[in-house]
């Protein structure tokens, strides 16, 4: 991807400020304050935007520094082309009405934005960090010496690890390591454990109440039991003709405690009366007789005194067996009829006898008695006893449930954490092995050519801490000249950069050779034009670099700006 054109529309020092740029090697040459860092900040803003800050910092972030001082506007427009099509971006940087277009030139389409104000996954896949910390070069502006060294081993290493400059492993991991102690549920253990032994010195408490419950069940079934077969025996003994019934009043050796019995359990039942024994049936039955006779008589026409006759004789016939029927079934016996001895004796006998069975009591053994209730008192008490128990152990649970429920979240927690640090180091293996290991070999040429000779091997140990050959023995960048490890960090950038120019989008260098001197300055152009990207664009104040590319031979598109 490369910039054709730059409209700074309303943006800084500049007002429809237009700016051609060719693929390949720009040179941007201008005094200080005739705005090279300003078009250095309205690419990056183009590409990516430029976001306010908030509190106090506000008054002195790059938003604010940019802003147009005499203007009500703040936008710009830039020419790009990417994969064989050309594009118009579009930007309005106002915090109030941000905003940004991308329209294809030749088909006057706007394509639709993945992420709002941001062309990232259209045009190139690089966030804005990683951007701005490798391909945006800049003058470093660290003190020299170890910070600048130690700032220079983490860039490389946060790079070799994560392809993101500003995203620190080391301090990710100690900082999610900080998070995880937030969620420590060791005391919740504990706590746990010790409800889990109160409840475990309860015991199976549902097995024993329902093991007492179960005695008391048959305790009551066996005492039922033998209530039950006393009364059989009583009602047994009563009930036949001949059996002697207790007496209540006798003296008894065993116990005074009884129980009532009917004897008799239901009375017996009382017989109908057939319907020969009821006299209107008797009556109705005789009348119907005459009637079906003279009926009779009647149809076959006999003289009529024939037939008074027969009508006579059948209601004599019919009375006198209405009346013989009758006195036979005695409705015509006495009330007061006396029956004799024996049927008297048997009517005593069994009036008397249905009496007394009705109001029998049984004896029962005191002892039976008294062991019946001492064990339905004892299994109340050991019933009580396990209610307490099973109230106590189910009150344990309740708690201890309670305490999983949060153990189980923190522990969620810490399981996530832990996933996270095995990611993020699995994923800096994959990243270091795919991407680090290529920087040894490629920082060392580099930085030999920049050096012109002087350093030609440079070693980056497991931590990416850098040292240079010098002579025979490895010596830590942090013992070079501050302009010797500016050097160095130009030659970690570059080569990064080319390893990181998969968009090939344009590298912007910003006045950062104040340091170098004119050879190493003539190496370090030369290494630039050796960077595998579409565009390179080179801010300077220093009017030899463009008699240097001259001489290199190399090819560049002019542009001066003026105060």
């Amino acid at each position: 991807m490369y910039i054709n054109k730059l409209l700074l529309k309303e943006f800084g020092k500049f007002n429809n400020k237009e700016i051609k740029l060719n693929p390949g090697l720009n040179l941007i040459y201008g005094p200080n304050e005739s705005g090279k860092t300003t078009i250095k900040e309205f690419i990056v803003g183009m590409l990516y935007g430029i976001d306010k800050s908030r509190g106090l910092g506000a008054k002195l972030d790059n938003y604010q520094l940019r802003k147009p001082i005499n203007s009500s506007g703040y936008s710009g427009k830039a020419y790009v082309s990417s994969n064989g099509k050309s594009h118009l971006i579009e930007r309005s940087f106002l915090r109030t009405n941000k905003n940004a277009t991308l329209t294809e030139i030749e088909t006057g389409k706007e394509v639709q934005l993945k992420k709002p104000n941001s062309f990232n996954g259209l045009l190139f896949d690089v966030d804005k960090s990683t951007y701005v910390n490798t391909l945006c070069i800049g003058e470093h502006g660290a003190a020299p010496g170890k910070e600048l060294a130690d700032e220079l081993g983490n860039y490389v290493l946060n790079l070799t690890t994560t392809k993101n400059a500003d995203i620190d492993k080391a301090e990710t991991i100690k900082y999610l390591k900080n998070e995880k102690k937030k969620y420590d549920n060791r005391k919740l253990l504990t706590q746990i454990e010790d409800y889990e032994a109160e409840m475990a010195e309860l015991g199976d408490v549902d097995a024993v109440l329902e093991d007492i419950r179960e005695s008391r069940r048959e305790e009551l079934d066996s005492y039922n039991m033998e209530i039950a077969r006393l009364k059989r025996e009583a009602r047994q003994l009563v009930n036949e003709k001949d059996a002697a019934i207790p007496d209540e009043d006798e003296a008894r050796e065993r116990s005074r405690i009884f129980l009532e019995v009917e004897a008799l359990e239901e009375e017996p039942k009382k017989k109908d009366r057939p319907l020969s024994d009821n006299i209107l049936i008797i009556l109705l039955t005789g009348i119907a007789v005459v009637a079906f006779v003279t009926l009779f008589v009647h149809l076959l026409k006999f003289q009529k005194s024939i037939q008074q006759l027969f009508c006579i004789c059948t209601i004599a016939f019919v009375a006198i067996t209405m009346i013989d029927g009758m006195y036979r079934k005695g409705f015509f016996d006495s009330a007061e009829k006396t029956p004799d001895e024996e049927e008297f004796n048997k009517m005593v006998y069994e009036l008397g006898r249905a009496t007394e069975a009705r109001t029998v009591r049984i004896e029962i053994d005191k002892n039976f008695q008294d062991a019946h209730d001492a064990k339905l008192e004892l299994l109340k008490f050991k019933e009580h006893d396990a209610v307490v128990r099973r109230d106590a152990y189910y009150e344990l649970k309740e708690k201890r449930d309670k305490l999983l429920s949060e153990y189980e979240v923190l522990e969620t927690e810490k399981r996530a954490i832990d996933l996270a640090i095995d990611t993020i180091n699995d994923l800096s293996v994959d990243i270091y092995n795919d991407f680090g290991s290529q920087l040894n070999d490629s920082i060392s040429e580099m930085v030999s050519i920049i050096t012109d000779g002087k350093y030609k091997k440079v070693l980056l140990d497991d931590t990416m801490h850098i040292s240079v050959l010098d002579d025979d023995h490895y010596m830590g960048i942090e013992y070079l000249s501050s302009g010797t490890m500016e050097q160095i960090y130009l030659a970690v950038r570059l080569c990064i950069a080319s390893l990181l120019c998969e968009d090939k989008m344009p590298v912007i260098v910003d006045d950062i050779f104040t340091a170098y001197d004119s050879k190493r300055l003539r190496n370090a152009l030369y290494c630039m034009s050796r960077i595998h990207t579409d565009q390179i664009i080179i801010l300077t104040s220093n009017e030899a670099i463009g008699d240097m590319l001259d001489d290199l031979g190399m090819e560049y598109n002019y542009i001066e700006l003026s105060i």
